[in-house]
């Protein structure tokens, strides 16, 4: 039986641990594509972490197939020089180093791309980027195909001449490649649509051109197993397939699930928290019983003991990890080391997903470093300060114990009997930022930071109220204001009661909070930030710091991010 720490051997290349980072999308590249100090940074901070093999972002094999702008490029050779001092600065770190080449077909637009989307057939596209709207590509001549097919090849050069360990090829989620797999966007009548065999024409093409172009070098083939879409692509085609890649020359099965015209969303491609661990491991393990070849499973496979029995058990043979990587990037070393208690826990509440089709870069709402790793201090402090911090949600939380880490003498004093603060309220919510609320998932992350509070040595008093003479009788050099926001008169008659109640997580709640303006009102406008202790505080002359909606009401991932700002100024 393998387990998770295992090495593991493919086409001569092996990888120290059964552990994938896989491709996503994080908006750190230049404009032009080129390789940025910040991508290496975010990179390696996940190599150093601990992942086996790490798979760096989809990369178009020509400009027209761009799907984001400040997309990592590579179609063309003047990427290769960056590519490469990525590559090198990654296998120094400990992880061998994937890259994914994908084309978006008809799920893309000429104002990214600066060219017409092209696509198997002229189906039409809900593309977001920034903003959404309907596309419909043109449709691709067999010599546009022909031209495709080459450019992969050619990408694949590029990416070994730049050093990587493995191309994976992007055939999931609703891409060009998995266009042509899908009878959803695949209307063709010639040699390239209508039956599976003939679907799958455009990907053996890719994976045999690819295979000529490189020689003896690993090929990943990334697929979705399963569209969940009625009429779309189905398990039953997906081993059939599977068969037909191993023998145009795959080396590995990478078995993800979903595309944009899943039901009952897209988000399925990302499952949120809503859907339980290990949701496509019945893929993984029907399409690892047709072939011979190392598959890797994905989709919500962050609990250690799940990803643990998927390898050993035989579900797969290597797990990835992606919104998890990005919540902690030492994931690995933690559960090698049997420090799982000190693992930061990705909630699936998909801001990262949410902010970078929004126009961001790659952001974490339980880890406020991410994307931003080079900007980081980690040093102890000169001269300790006591510290006394007012309110005990994830902001406050976070501030205190990434303070005492620092060198700092800090109390916590949350009025409150739990830490949590207004968290508690928002999860009982039917939706958590833009995904269907798990109440018992989200507060997972209140585990977890009271667990750091703990192991950093911070003095937390529950049930207590902050006055002036209590400030006064503490004599602290800094007050860190964490109180959050209140909601305005009525609605703080209102929605506490109401989200307390059975019909807080009505459909017609529901249907409420996903309309943009109401979500507005509730974020911002509705809300007004706590200053009770102000008066008290000015006449005091202490130094006062305001973090998250005691600063500004706005969302959980921009107050994380006041803390920490605020705990490395210190």
């Amino acid at each position: 039986m393998a387990s998770l720490f295992d090495p593991i051997a493919i086409r001569g290349m092996e990888i120290p641990n059964r552990i994938v980072m896989p491709p996503m999308t994080t908006r750190l590249a230049a404009p032009d594509g080129s390789v940025t100090p910040e991508l290496i940074q975010y990179f390696v901070a996940r190599a150093e972490g601990g992942a086996g093999l790490i798979t760096v972002e989809m990369c178009s094999p020509h400009p027209a197939g761009r799907h984001r702008a400040r997309e990592l490029g590579i179609s063309d050779d003047r990427f290769v020089a960056g590519l490469r001092e990525l590559t090198s600065r990654l296998r120094a770190a400990g992880s061998r180093v994937a890259v994914q080449i994908g084309h978006a077909g008809g799920h893309t637009r000429q104002d990214v791309t600066g060219h017409p989307p092209v696509a198997p057939s002229a189906v039409a596209h809900v593309v977001q980027e920034v903003d959404t709207r309907r596309v419909v590509p043109e449709e691709l001549t067999r010599e546009g195909i022909r031209a495709l097919v080459h450019a992969f090849a050619e990408a694949a050069a590029r990416a070994k001449s730049a050093g990587f360990d493995a191309v994976e090829l992007h055939g999931a989620h609703g891409y060009l490649i998995a266009q042509f797999l899908s009878p959803l966007d695949n209307h063709r009548g010639d040699e390239y649509g209508g039956h599976l065999r003939n679907r799958a024409r455009f990907a053996l093409e890719v994976v045999e051109a690819c295979r000529t172009r490189v020689g003896d070098f690993p090929l990943v083939f990334r697929f979705s197993a399963d569209e969940y879409a009625p009429g779309g692509f189905v398990v039953e085609e997906a081993r059939e397939l599977a068969c037909w890649l191993v023998e145009a020359g795959v080396d590995v099965l990478h078995v993800s699930a979903g595309c944009y015209r899943s039901l009952p969303s897209g988000a399925v491609m990302i499952p949120p928290m809503a859907y339980p661990g290990g949701v496509f491991l019945h893929l993984a393990r029907a399409i690892k019983a047709v072939v011979r070849v190392p598959i890797i499973a994905v989709g919500r496979l962050h609990d250690p003991e799940l990803a643990a029995m998927a390898v050993r058990e035989g579900h797969a043979d290597m797990v990835a990890l992606g919104r998890q990587l990005i919540a902690d990037p030492e994931w690995p070393r933690k559960v090698r080391e049997g420090r799982t208690d000190e693992i930061r826990p990705c909630i699936a509440c998909n801001t990262c997903v949410d902010s970078m089709r929004e126009g961001e870069h790659i952001t974490c709402l339980v880890n406020p470093w991410a994307g931003r790793e080079g900007q980081r201090r980690t040093s102890g402090v000169d001269r300790p300060r006591r510290v006394l911090v007012v309110g005990g949600g994830p902001a406050g939380m976070e501030a205190a114990r990434l303070m005492a880490d620092r060198g700092h003498r800090v109390l916590l004093v949350e009025r409150r009997p739990e830490l949590g603060g207004q968290l508690r309220l928002a999860v009982r919510a039917p939706l958590f930022q833009n995904v269907e609320t798990n109440p018992p998932v989200v507060l997972r992350f209140v585990e977890f930071l009271a667990r750091q509070l703990e192991r950093a040595g911070v003095d937390v008093r529950l049930g207590e109220t902050v006055t002036g003479g209590l400030i006064d009788a503490l004599n602290p050099e800094t007050v860190v204001l964490a109180t959050g926001a209140s909601y305005r008169v009525p609605l703080r008659w209102v929605l506490p009661p109401l989200l307390e109640s059975r019909w807080g997580r009505s459909r017609a709640v529901k249907a409420l909070l996903e309309t943009p303006w109401v979500r507005r009102l509730l974020f911002s406008v509705m809300r007004k930030r706590n200053d009770r202790l102000d008066r008290h505080l000015r006449r005091s002359g202490v130094r006062v710091q305001r973090i998250g909606d005691c600063h500004r009401p706005r969302k959980t991932v921009e107050a994380m991010r006041d803390a920490a700002e605020l705990a490395d100024r210190f």
